[in-house]
């Protein structure tokens, strides 16, 4: 009887081990795609332009806290395309909003790119903001939710997120 007892507490601790470890390690997954976007300045699309996108996002099984790594370029932004140039998107956020960081050479240059980001898990749909107010958006209403919900305010350079973003 003991045994038995034994080796159940031995395969539930190594189901709990399993578990634990498959909640930790990321299944990573190469991303190389071209989406193109509509540049929008005061509300009004401008012009179009293509974002290439060619990385490593992170899936976590059981987490939301995905990330990316890799190329981020748009193509009517030169500075994002410079050699070595490099960015990185964090998922996670209650609010449905992410994080994009610009970094080359261990250092984050000022890319005149607002930091708060709209993007689906699939990275295929996106809103984000210079600091000129100029946004670039994959439609109209990713344009739309994006505007209604992200203030950037530049006599301070903060960003505002309000209420709750719904899941693209």
């Amino acid at each position: 009887m003991k045994e038995k007892y034994k080796t159940i507490v031995k395969v539930v601790m190594a189901l709990l081990i399993g578990f634990w470890m498959l909640s930790i390690i990321p299944f990573n997954k190469n991303i190389k795609q071209e989406i193109s976007a509509n540049i929008y300045e005061n509300g009004v699309i401008t012009d179009k332009t293509t974002v290439f996108i060619d990385g490593e996002k992170s899936n976590y099984l059981f987490r939301d806290d995905d990330s990316f790594s890799g190329k981020f370029h748009i193509l009517s932004y030169e500075k994002t395309g410079r050699e070595g140039m490099q960015a990185g998107i964090r998922w996670g956020d209650e609010q449905n909003i992410q994080r994009l960081r610009y970094y080359q050479n261990a250092s984050f240059p000022d890319m005149d790119v607002i930091g708060t980001i709209l993007i689906n898990k699939e990275m295929t749909e996106l809103a984000l903001m210079f600091t000129d107010g100029t946004v670039i958006a994959t439609s109209n209403e990713i344009y739309t939710l994006y505007k209604n919900h992200v203030s950037y305010y530049p006599e301070t350079g903060s960003t505002s997120v309000v209420g709750s973003i719904p899941e693209i």
